[in-house]
């Protein structure tokens, strides 16, 4: 079956990141394209997806989700049209798999703090509640060592070679002998586009100050943390306050205002990890790489700036709000942070995380440790038909959904900002993924760096990563053995 999708972002998905500087690797774009004329945002695509023959007989189709208080998009199942652009596109997605397979699709939602215990619970008593489980990447660890969950590529029916599956998840989290993948991620959760760190700045500081938009240098691969670091200062400003200590009711202007997770947002950027994986398969962490220690002095630079500030507040004294109301140049934040400016006074552009230098191949973005994975719980008696449904979820989320949510995150009083849709193709393109993090191996070490480096500046990387080698050493060891 074919079907048509017009809009110029799955045209800047499918070829943005290699035409701008991004990764060469990007997935094959199946079907065709045609391109759009200067004066329309529009691209017809035309694509192939054979739904199989499946008839569920009525039944419900259950999937564990995960509610948030921090502003994610975790909608998956809507009882009824919104209005809302987005929701509407969840709501006839899910109609149209709900009569194509003769479904009942429905949610279970817990708190994602909590959500993963509910998951465990059913399992351990064998009932077979949940036909699907997102939970946060960082607690599929024991999931995987226990044997909760299925292994996906003994299921056929999931197509995980395919675009509308995150291909850096699958390539990044295939370790050992690469015949066992227990979690995936697809777009059906947007949670793990919403959990991806990007750079925010106001243009219209920018253009006051007659300051470059970082877009062009996007584009030129000239868009490295040194120019980042110098645009920040730049885009300070004491105004009448005697120094830059936080106060709610003054006038500076901090160059970056942001949250802990920064330190692993620029890490990733740089293309760096704790742990990297060789030809064999086998993990290991981060041994003596002069680049990875270079990265690190140059976020202690941003950090130890004057026009830095972290700020975890609440109400106007959080980072996201200093950033709506003109205190700061740039944040770092989660795209889900969007949706929070919609209404802002100024203009606030998108554009990816800063390369290390100029000779890095492309820009990538972090997901941050929260983000939702995928899995099949061993207590599903019919998992190929679960695969068969979850394909298609998957495939019409990418066609259907995605190009919506693109839309919505950087629509402004009644504006497109078509530069920064642009800029979403390319960070798109580059999420990275952790291992580290989802198999359960760094999560102390990459909490340690943070409280150091963002809170206490101080600066003694490599004593730290050395004082955790042989831990973290020890739990690559385990997982590689449930691995074989």
């Amino acid at each position: 079956m074919k079907k048509t999708i017009a809009i110029l972002l799955l045209f800047l998905i499918a070829f943005g990141a290699v035409s701008c500087g991004g990764k060469t690797d990007a997935p094959v774009v199946t079907g065709t394209l045609s391109a759009a004329d200067e004066n329309d945002t529009t691209a017809e695509t035309e694509w192939s997806y054979d739904y199989a023959d499946l008839d569920y007989k009525g039944k419900t189709f259950t999937v564990l989700n995960a509610t948030t208080t921090w502003g994610f998009y975790t909608t998956m199942v809507l009882d009824e049209l919104t209005g809302e652009a987005l929701d509407d596109a969840v709501f006839t997605r899910n109609r149209g798999i709900e009569e194509r397979y003769n479904l009942v699709l429905t949610t279970a939602e817990y708190d994602i703090q909590t959500n993963y215990n509910n998951y465990k619970t059913a399992v351990l008593a064998g009932d077979n509640i949940y036909d699907v489980g997102y939970i946060r990447c960082d607690k599929m660890a024991p999931f995987m060592a226990e044997g909760y969950v299925y292994n996906l590529l003994e299921i056929p029916t999931i197509a995980l070679d395919m675009e509308w599956w995150d291909q850096t998840v699958v390539k990044r989290s295939l370790i050992g002998d690469g015949r066992k993948l227990y979690f995936a991620s697809n777009d059906f959760s947007l949670v793990g586009f919403d959990g991806t760190l990007c750079v925010y700045f106001n243009e219209n500081i920018a253009e006051n100050l007659g300051l470059e938009r970082p877009y062009q240098l996007v584009h030129d691969g000239k868009w490295t943390t040194d120019i980042f670091l110098g645009m920040m200062k730049s885009g300070s400003a004491l105004n009448s306050d005697d120094s830059f200590a936080w106060d709610e009711g003054g006038t500076c202007v901090y160059g970056l205002v942001t949250y802990q997770d920064m330190l692993n947002g620029f890490l990733t950027g740089a293309g760096e990890s704790y742990v990297s994986v060789g030809a064999d398969g086998v993990p290991s962490l981060v041994g003596d790489n002069k680049r990875f220690y270079g990265v690190f002095d140059k976020i202690y630079k941003i950090v130890s700036d004057d026009t830095f500030l972290i700020l975890n507040g609440s109400g106007n004294s959080h980072y996201e709000m200093v950033f709506k109301h003109g205190r700061s140049f740039f944040t770092v934040a989660e795209i889900k942070a969007s949706s929070k400016y919609r209404d802002m006074d100024a203009t606030f552009g998108i554009v990816p995380i800063p390369k290390y230098d100029e000779a890095q191949e492309g820009y990538y973005s972090h997901r941050t440790h929260v983000c939702l994975t995928m899995s099949i719980p061993v207590t599903n008696p019919d998992p190929d038909s679960t695969g068969i449904i979850m394909d298609a979820l998957a495939y019409e989320s990418y066609t259907d959904v995605l190009p919506v949510y693109y839309d919505v995150k950087v629509s402004q009083k009644g504006l497109r900002n078509v530069e920064s849709i642009e800029m979403l193709g390319i960070i798109s393109k580059g999420r990275s993924f952790d291992i580290g993090e989802a198999y359960g191996w760094t999560e102390e070490l990459s909490e340690t760096l943070n409280t150091m480096y963002v809170k206490n500046k101080q600066h003694n990387v490599a004593s730290t990563v050395e004082a955790n080698r042989s831990k973290i050493e020890s739990l690559i060891a385990a997982t590689m053995e449930y691995m074989r």
